[in-house]
């Protein structure tokens, strides 16, 4: 293969790599309907607790908030919810506008859809009753987490943030500038299987990824997508006061980022976050869907972090 060809493939794969970014948090619609499968408890209850989202609640114990990536269900977390449910109460959420949860009306949203459901979030809290529950989300739902713990540690306990970043738009403008110099490839066709398997090395996963995006609503999806290209959490993060764990996928790129450059990247995002209260741990052959290619590993880090920082309500 020629240079040419090589800066080419290269290019192509950068513009795929955003798409994947873009699809994981949601930029179609269809109709495909995949059910939400929350393993059974004597005490399981589902409801739409706001307009916002709608919730699914299992086990007793600790409250504990599971909160997916845009264009995903509360399916992500079946694994997590397994591993957890014996000992924590769960509050497993779908986001309004994904994975065929309604999406907001145009009064809801508000002054933006991040700042509406941080509200939503707190006011679910709140009207649970629950006692500093801890924050767990993906993507999207990192993001969220990452929010919430350094703006209300008055009712957050703890965060576990996957894969998400505080400034994502940041973050491409940053890889934008570094290649300048290379010749633009013109974008590739849009095939959200070849999406699904940049965002996990899971087979088993790739067709649900898809799924959950074409039951996704693509005026919510593409709306929020542009707050996050525009959103910078990275100065108040400085605040933060309660302990947030970040867990990031080092196949994020692969082949053409390597994971120590992957790993540079998050340990930059994140750099306000002072060290008292925030730490790393990096799943080593995970992409972004880390629940898919490492979840006993995911599933560990984050029993490890609640035994420490669950707060019971008792």
């Amino acid at each position: 293969m020629n240079q040419s060809n090589t800066v080419k493939q290269r290019n192509t794969f950068t513009r795929m790599t955003v798409c994947a970014v873009l699809l994981q948090l949601g930029l179609s619609t269809a109709t495909f309907s995949l059910p939400i499968v929350v393993a059974a408890a004597v005490n399981e209850q589902s409801q739409s607790a706001c307009t916002c989202f709608e919730v699914t609640v299992v086990g007793q114990g600790p409250a504990v908030l599971l909160i997916p990536g845009l264009a995903s269900s509360a399916d992500v977390w079946q694994s997590t919810v397994d591993a957890l449910k014996g000992n924590y109460q769960l509050h497993i959420f779908t986001l309004a506008g994904f994975a065929g949860v309604k999406p907001l009306s145009a009064e809801a949203w508000g002054q933006s859809y991040l700042v509406t459901q941080q509200q939503a979030i707190l006011d679910y809290i709140q009207r649970q009753q629950l006692t500093k529950p801890v924050v767990i989300g993906h993507s999207l739902g990192g993001y969220l987490a990452l929010a919430l713990a350094s703006s209300a540690p008055e009712q957050i306990g703890g965060a576990i943030n996957v894969d998400g970043l505080p400034a994502l738009g940041v973050l491409f403008a940053e890889s934008a500038a570094r290649n300048t110099d290379q010749p633009q490839a013109a974008p590739a066709s849009f095939d959200p299987m070849l999406m699904a398997k940049g965002m996990a090395n899971n087979e088993s996963w790739h067709q649900r990824i898809v799924n959950d995006m074409f039951r996704s609503d693509g005026m919510t999806s593409g709306r929020v997508m542009g707050e996050l290209m525009q959103a910078d959490l990275r100065p108040q993060l400085a605040a933060l006061q309660v302990p947030v764990l970040t867990l990031g996928a080092l196949q994020n790129g692969a082949p053409y980022s390597t994971p120590q450059q992957v790993q540079a990247n998050y340990e930059k995002q994140l750099a306000n976050a002072p060290t008292q209260f925030h730490r790393f741990a990096f799943a080593a052959d995970a992409k972004h869907f880390i629940m898919a290619d490492a979840p006993a590993w995911l599933n560990q880090q984050i029993s490890q972090f609640l035994q420490v920082h669950a707060v019971s309500g008792e």
